[in-house]
């Protein structure tokens, strides 16, 4: 770490900071660091971020926050005080938004009262039909401004915004801290972009941006995050390190085969079934899982579930017999096998001929599925299979 921040420094601008996110096992050793580097008299707010997990346990105080560090280069950093919680209940609330009011009603709970604030009394001269549990809230008034400590709740397992990557963060946090240090058209770096908050809330905000990080998985779940968020982004973004030709994809499979596993399961739309895509160690016969949403006329689509197997060397008979296998043993609708085209013609020898049905076709049960057929984005012989999350909050 000492490396990489003294190389984060030396590209800061003299108006820029940089925030360092790190959970309470080490936050106190990376504070020490962060002094020797950018010099105590540069440090700027340890600002404690307040997500509201609460945990039953008898042996602490359960853990609701993580440490964010604030350093700058110089005095002239540039800072924009902004009103605590205003974005996300701005978003929370727009469908209700006229000017900066924001009729809500039938608040129910004392928690959503507190949550608004101060609660007007019903009035005449609103000139609206409100009822007695109807607030009138004014954003410029209710919220001051941000302290050290933000309150922004963890993604939950089922909000439209979460992407099942371990680390991410809401944009709610990111956009919150882009805000405060930088303004419209300056960049903004995440040189650790994991699945791309960051460079999502800096499209969102109009900054610049640029995202590193050492996974192929990770950046091309971010270019397809991106698109899907803002389509105007097609052909701007431009992406390194992840293969775009047979030949790349070949050079991945050698170099590391497990990022490569991750690669391929990003760009299919597959996640983890017993571990993450990707991750050492045993994985059951499956690196990932799909669903499919099978049409049957006169019924509603139910979800059901395809398992994936990556193969980035050769393909051995074995080796498909063991995926119809795994097929029966986690009774799931099928399985998909991705390798180099070389291999399809194995995988079509020793497949099983089973196929199942819908409305609209019959498919395998066991298919392969080139790495050449994958980069030029040709579809699966699979009934309407659904599409990887992408990061996006919900639309009030």
């Amino acid at each position: 770490m000492g490396r990489r921040l003294r190389t984060m420094r030396r590209v800061l601008k003299k108006t820029g900071s940089l925030y360092l996110h790190c959970d309470p096992f080490a936050s106190h050793y990376l504070k020490l660091v962060l002094d020797s580097i950018f010099a105590r008299k540069n440090f700027r707010n340890e600002i404690i971020w307040h997500y509201g997990k609460m945990s039953n346990t008898s042996k602490k105080f359960p853990a609701n926050h993580d440490t964010i560090f604030r350093y700058s280069k110089s005095d002239e950093f540039t800072f924009n005080p902004i009103k605590g919680g205003e974005s996300e209940y701005r978003e929370r609330y727009r469908r209700f938004l006229t000017g900066n009011q924001v009729l809500y009603g039938s608040v129910k709970g004392k928690t959503d009262r507190l949550i608004l604030g101060r609660v007007k009394k019903r009035s005449a001269e609103l000139g609206r039909n409100l009822r007695d549990d109807d607030v009138l809230f004014d954003f410029d008034r209710e919220f001051k401004i941000q302290s050290d400590v933000i309150y922004v709740p963890i993604i939950k397992g089922n909000a439209k915004e979460r992407l099942g990557y371990p680390t991410q963060k809401p944009l709610a946090l990111l956009e919150r801290i882009i805000r405060a240090s930088s303004n419209e058209g300056d960049l903004v770096l995440d040189p650790f972009c994991g699945c791309g908050t960051t460079v999502h809330a800096a499209e969102s905000l109009n900054r610049r941006w640029l995202g590193i990080d050492i996974s192929p998985f990770s950046t091309g779940l971010i270019r397809e995050r991106l698109l899907e968020n803002f389509p105007h982004l097609e052909g701007r973004i431009t992406t390194e390190g992840v293969p775009h030709t047979e030949w790349e994809a070949r050079e991945l499979a050698r170099r590391d085969k497990f990022e490569f596993e991750k690669w391929v399961c990003g760009a299919i739309g597959a996640d983890g079934m017993f571990r993450e895509p990707g991750e050492r160690g045993a994985d059951g016969g499956v690196d990932g899982i799909m669903e499919i949403y099978p049409i049957h006329l006169g019924q509603k689509a139910k979800s059901e579930y395809v398992i994936v197997q990556v193969k980035g060397g050769k393909v051995t008979p074995d080796a498909v017999k063991a995926l119809y296998a795994s097929v029966k043993h986690y009774e799931v609708r099928a399985g998909v096998l991705v390798c180099f085209g070389e291999y399809l013609r194995t995988v079509e020898n020793q497949r099983s001929r089973e196929t199942f049905r819908d409305s609209l076709g019959e498919y395998p049960v066991i298919q392969g599925y080139s790495v050449a057929g994958l980069l030029a984005n040709e579809p699966l012989n699979l009934p309407n299979y659904g599409k990887r999350r992408t990061g996006a909050r919900l639309s009030l």
